[in-house]
């Protein structure tokens, strides 16, 4: 991936609107494919909303808070007009985006009478995007590169470094995204039984939920038990979170702990304890029995 911190910022803002065109066209085929009648996943379709609408917001920062002062001062008369439309085509986006995010609310309890309506929404949201980018590269873009000077750009570029790690992890996510077939299942990996000396294994996958967040898929039969993550004091963000196999499903205490993700400080997540640094589940935490007096 390139180097953001080194380019043009007017390059840095052509490239950001390169990358966003390829998931807008993602999006913009979820849209004829549920037009066509078809039910794509509503997880997908969250995930796509989601990583649009941050690094669109992200962008849109760069471009009202950092380059349009710098522009105004330096453009001529009839660049402003260009540089105020845009601005407004931010707000139009946000709100697109929410109605979009609202049929897909409604799309996972009622596939079939949210369908169209979902439809609608990605594709006015989709064509509004793909509009309002080719309007920034053709108009303030275009005139602003003769119009300001180094000084000026050397300014906008020191402004864009305090968001250039945002965009960087942001573009990752997307060509992740971008790479996956629609449909196909995400990232496999194996989860094991939580009780002691239990051989169970099952494959499985990590998944975008329906709220655009990341979850992992439970294999048929099995069930998961879990606690919201924390926070350790080391940076590593630790979810504890335990599977059980079919045979040993109603032994359901959340013991495990998961570490997942990066430390703050860049180091590799601390490995979680294993079920034999801890202790077997007893008893006392075994569900009652539907007989029971």
């Amino acid at each position: 991936m390139m180097t953001i911190e080194s380019q043009d910022p007017l390059d840095e803002l052509e490239h950001e609107n390169d990358v966003a065109e390829r998931l807008i066209e993602r999006l913009a085929a979820t849209a004829i494919e549920l037009k066509e009648g078809r039910n794509p996943p509503p997880g997908e379709i969250a995930e796509g909303l989601r990583l649009l609408e941050q690094y669109r917001r992200v962008h849109a920062g760069r471009v009202d808070r950092d380059l349009q002062p710098e522009a105004r001062s330096v453009a001529m008369a009839g660049c402003f007009p260009h540089l105020d439309a845009i601005t407004d085509d931010h707000r139009v986006e946000r709100d697109q985006t929410d109605r979009a995010r609202a049929a897909l609310k409604d799309f996972v309890s009622d596939p079939r009478g949210s369908r169209s309506r979902l439809s609608q929404a990605l594709a006015e949201l989709t064509q509004k995007d793909h509009e309002s980018m080719a309007f920034e590269k053709d108009y303030p873009l275009s005139c602003l590169r003769a119009a300001l000077p180094d000084e000026a750009a050397a300014r906008v570029s020191t402004a864009f470094r305090q968001t250039a790690s945002e965009v960087t992890d942001l573009e990752g996510h997307i060509e992740r995204y971008l790479a996956r077939a629609p449909g196909t299942p995400g990232h496999a990996l194996t989860v094991r039984c939580r009780r002691e000396n239990c051989p169970a294994v099952a494959e499985s996958h990590v998944v975008p939920s329906n709220d655009g967040r990341l979850g992992i898929e439970v294999p048929a039969g099995w069930q998961v038990v879990s606690v919201p993550a924390v926070l350790g004091e080391d940076g590593t963000i630790r979810l504890r979170a335990d599977f059980w196999c079919p045979d040993h499903r109603d032994k359901s205490a959340a013991n495990g702990e998961v570490a997942v993700g990066a430390r703050k400080d860049g180091g590799a997540a601390k490995p979680a304890p294993t079920a034999a640094e801890e202790p077997e589940p007893c008893s006392c935490c075994d569900p009652i029995a539907a007989d029971s007096p």
